[in-house]
């Protein structure tokens, strides 16, 4: 029988490893699962904001795990480039522990609290205008410490589905979104606004990952 575990411990493991490595062995153990990307972003991975599982009836609030999804598409990337997601929403993580709110716009745009934190815990990153501060990739120091785990691969991944449906009618409409509270704004062409409520420009949002 095929089983996803040995995927799951892997991922165990390489938590385990940098916890011990960025965080001082502190972030407290989450659920890691797999599971398919049904978001509309494309993404690679995600941690809950909030304790989601629980291993009894009518556990408070407080109590519980968090999770830490990898999507098991994503699996088919580079194997440093899954560890790298995988510290990627250890970051988060740590920020959720420290009370650090490192994403706005309902949790996509990462801001500099985030880039700070990811840079301090062994990452590269770069801004994006779409989703800020949020593509990382491991720095040369980490991918050396990567190297020294001796996993190169993971066996198990799952292909694409491919989705069907009504082709989307062509429109000149640009949306342009304020980074800051997350106002939305319509366009026919490329336009360069103020939020007057934040002082910041918008930014179109592309619909691309």
């Amino acid at each position: 029988m095929i089983s996803l575990q040995p995927v799951i411990e892997q991922l165990e493991n390489l938590f385990e490893h940098f916890n011990k490595h960025f965080f001082e062995g502190k972030l407290p153990k989450p659920v890691i699962t797999v599971s398919p990307d049904d978001t509309s972003c494309g993404a690679y991975g995600w941690c809950t904001t909030f304790k989601i599982w629980a291993d009894k009836a009518g556990a408070k609030e407080d109590e519980g795990y968090y999770e830490i999804n990898l999507t098991s598409e994503n699996l088919s990337r580079p194997y440093e480039a899954v560890a790298g997601t995988l510290l990627h929403e250890m970051v988060h993580l740590y920020n959720l522990e420290q009370k650090i709110q490192d994403c706005s716009r309902k949790g996509t745009y990462h801001n500099k609290k985030f880039r700070d934190a990811a840079i301090a815990h062994g990452l590269k990153v770069e801004q994006t205008d779409k989703y800020g501060w949020s593509k990382t990739s491991l720095t040369d120091e980490t991918k050396a410490y990567l190297d020294t785990l001796g996993v190169t691969k993971f066996d198990l991944y799952r292909k694409p589905v491919p989705k069907f449906g009504k082709a989307a009618s062509k429109s000149n409409s640009r949306k342009y979104v304020c980074p800051d509270c997350g106002a939305i704004v319509r366009a026919t062409k490329e336009v360069h606004i103020i939020c007057g409520d934040c002082d910041t420009e918008f930014v179109e949002e592309t619909g691309e990952d």
